[in-house]
């Protein structure tokens, strides 16, 4: 289902209220959002974990990917050492960027239309991601979306704290002067979206169909085409 059909089933003040205020910042997540990172990243993870793996359990892949989905990896390997049984030696987790590195580097493609929507957007926009700086920047460069994002990217690493936290979001609000009630966030994750509320930021949850249901759950308004960014503001 569209975003204009989700707002047009809204009981009508709430849909007043999702359409007569534009935002006057957009704040976009990076992975699963701007890139179609997540399931690259994410597999790799799975299977370097599964791999120190003797037993017979072992993680299922798309139930994984939708687990850890937009929490931090530090989480991430804590869970997965206790679902497994396993304890991962000091190296892992830069063993484990290095190889989703390459992986991306190989892989790694700008979300349809997005390029469109950065162009077109009269309203200032930045990133706001749990990932490292360097991970977000060359995500965006070897997709050629890192020219729209120069000086515009913030870091959970740089604040020491990740989402569902929502001091990543703030502190973008706070460095563009704007009042968080005329920001917008464009997230795919329930923990993306559980910071913007937690900040009190109109979220928009992006992904396909299929997961709508738990990002409106959380209090996104779903959507599946970027473009339908550019569509709301003009309404």
């Amino acid at each position: 289902m569209c975003l204009s059909a989700v707002i047009g089933e809204l009981p009508e003040q709430e849909k007043r209220a999702a359409l007569l205020r534009a935002p006057k910042l957009i704040i976009f997540d990076c992975d699963g959002v701007l890139v179609h990172s997540e399931e690259i990243t994410l597999s790799v993870l799975i299977t370097l974990l599964n791999a120190q793996v003797t037993g017979s359990f072992k993680l299922d892949e798309e139930t994984y990917i939708e687990r850890f989905r937009g929490r931090r990896i530090a989480e991430c390997l804590r869970e997965a050492q206790g679902l497994l049984n396993i304890e991962l030696d000091s190296q892992f987790e830069a063993h484990f960027r290095h190889q989703a590195l390459a992986a991306l580097t190989l892989n790694l493609k700008a979300t349809d239309g997005m390029v469109e929507v950065l162009q077109s957007l009269t309203v200032p926009y930045c990133v706001a991601s749990s990932a490292p700086r360097n991970k977000i920047e060359h995500c965006l460069r070897i997709t050629g979306l890192l020219p729209y994002f120069e000086g515009r990217i913030f870091s959970c690493y740089e604040l020491g704290r990740w989402k569902p936290d929502p001091l990543v979001f703030l502190t973008a609000c706070a460095t563009y002067n704007i009042d968080t009630a005329d920001a917008w966030v464009v997230e795919d994750s329930v923990t993306g979206v559980q910071a913007a509320m937690a900040a009190h930021i109109k979220v928009l949850g992006f992904g396909p169909p299929s997961r709508h249901a738990q990002l409106a759950a959380a209090g996104a308004l779903p959507f599946s085409d970027m473009r339908e960014v550019l569509s709301l503001i003009n309404h």
